[in-house]
């Protein structure tokens, strides 16, 4: 009877890989940092019994030999988790910044000429510019004044030890996050740019000011207190 029920039932259970699988996942070549931690960090989101130390030790066993941040670890010990993330913040920097440069000058090349923008007015605009709607409209955004209630944005943050973006992948899993507003239109019109907290165009995570407040109202609250960069 007992061979039969688990028989019956077992394809139901799911499968959880143990957290030895992590040891599979390598930094490829030519593979960016943002790019490595972001699959690591998904990855490590699927497996069970995965301490912090566990993950510090396979994430930093994964880097690609000879890269510019496994040359920095060699010899030293980051305490945790999060100070390798602390760690790897200027070096993505450097790698998004070189990335940006190399994409502007393939741009450039293929091109030839950059373009001059056309700066005409069109008659319809000339038209519609001084028309009585538009006047309104800008007269009624100059009156305006935000409300007694106006929610203000925090303006003291406790210093992190990793990028917002990071800590949201590591820790979205978690129920912890509440879901935040959907942006306006005028907002999202970024179509290039993505943010995973918002699951929304418009910008990208690591520059959403929402996530950014959500973290620090997490910490008040007594969770994630060990991104909190501790050496600041």
């Amino acid at each position: 009877m007992k061979t039969l029920f688990l028989t019956q039932f077992q394809d139901a259970v799911k499968y959880t890989p143990p957290v030895t699988m992590l040891a599979n996942v390598k930094q490829k070549e030519g593979e960016s940092l943002t790019s490595y931690f972001k699959r690591f960090n998904t990855e490590s989101t699927l497996v069970r019994g995965a301490t912090y130390e566990t993950l510090k030790i396979l994430l930093i066993v994964g880097l690609r030999v000879g890269t510019d941040f496994w040359k920095h670890l060699q010899g030293k010990d980051p305490v945790s988790l999060a100070d390798v993330f602390a760690q790897a913040e200027s070096f993505k920097t450097i790698e998004q910044s070189l990335a940006e440069i190399k994409k502007n000058d393939n741009t450039h090349n293929s091109k030839g000429r950059t373009k001059r923008r056309d700066r005409s007015v069109s008659p319809d605009y000339r038209r519609n510019a001084r028309s009585p709607n538009r006047v309104n409209v800008v007269n009624t955004l100059r009156k305006w004044s935000p409300p007694s209630n106006y929610e203000r944005r925090l303006s003291n943050y406790t210093p992190l030890a990793a990028s917002i973006d990071h800590i949201f992948e590591v820790n979205k899993d978690r129920g912890i996050f509440k879901k935040p507003d959907h942006l306006t239109s005028w907002k999202s019109r970024d179509k290039k740019k993505y943010c995973d907290y918002h699951e929304s165009t418009g910008h990208d995570t690591h520059e959403c000011r929402h996530l950014k407040d959500e973290i620090e109202e997490l910490i008040k609250a007594g969770y994630l207190g060990e991104w909190i960069d501790k050496v600041k």
